[in-house]
This record gives structure tokens, sequence and C-alpha cells, in this order.
């Protein structure tokens, strides 16, 4: 017969309901980045108002860090600053979504080239049908 402690996990965690682009956003992108650089757009604007919100609590980063949070004025330029931001040295984050993946593309290819390194969080749709997703 089978002991109830046995059944329990080890690790239970915290019981929740949300939606996955605040469990990323609070679990990972404002505990691992120092500036989250976007462009809200829906479906990823959540990421970027909870950002906003660990911004402006004066919350820190798990290395003790704190964070900027900074809304841009479109996706390239969300792109080209945290490109810029994580040039510095620092960790960035850009929520975008499926489409502001295919507008701001030609961003996306001279990251790499600059040696930046970023966590880019993406709130997909299917920006044109089937064959995308």
């Amino acid at each position: 017969m089978l002991n109830p402690s046995d059944l329990k996990p080890k690790y239970p965690g915290v019981p929740v309901t949300v939606s996955g682009n605040e469990l990323v956003s609070r679990s990972v992108e404002t505990r691992i980045t120092e500036g989250g650089i976007f462009y809200p757009i829906t479906p990823s604007t959540e990421g970027g108002e909870l950002y906003q919100e660990a911004f402006a609590m004066g919350e820190l980063d798990v290395w003790g860090n704190s964070k900027i949070a900074i809304e841009c004025e479109g996706e390239h330029a969300a792109q080209g600053g945290a490109t810029a931001f994580a040039v510095t040295g620092k960790r960035a984050v850009n929520f975008t979504s499926g489409q502001g993946l295919a507008y701001a593309m030609e961003q996306y290819y001279h990251a790499p080239g600059k040696l930046s390194t970023m966590v880019l969080g993406s709130g997909a749709m299917c920006p044109h049908g089937p064959a995308w997703c």
C-alpha cells in the first residue's frame, strides 16, 4: 500500500493560474535581464507592462543589478535599442510578436555581428496563416 507522503512531489512549487506572458515575464525576463527595450504590440504587450512594473517597483535581477524599461516607438527602434544596450555588456530583453519579428527582421541579422546577446520574448500569433506557424 502506498504511503500518502510518497505521492507528494519533492519540490511542489506554488500553484498559480496566469497567462504564458505573465509566467515568462515575472519568472524569467525580469529576473535575468537589466533592460527591457520593447515596443508593446499585441500579444506581447503584457510582457512589456510587467517589465515596466518590475522597474517601477525597483526590483533587481538575480545578480543584484537594477533594471531599466524603455518603451520605443516601433519594432525597429526596440530591436536597435536592445542591441545597443546588449553591446554595452548588459542583458536585454525585447518583447515582440510574430508580426514584430517579421517587420524588424533585418535588425536581427546585424546583432550577432556586434557580439550582442539578448533574450527575445515573442508573444506569437500566426502572422500570415498556417505556413508560418
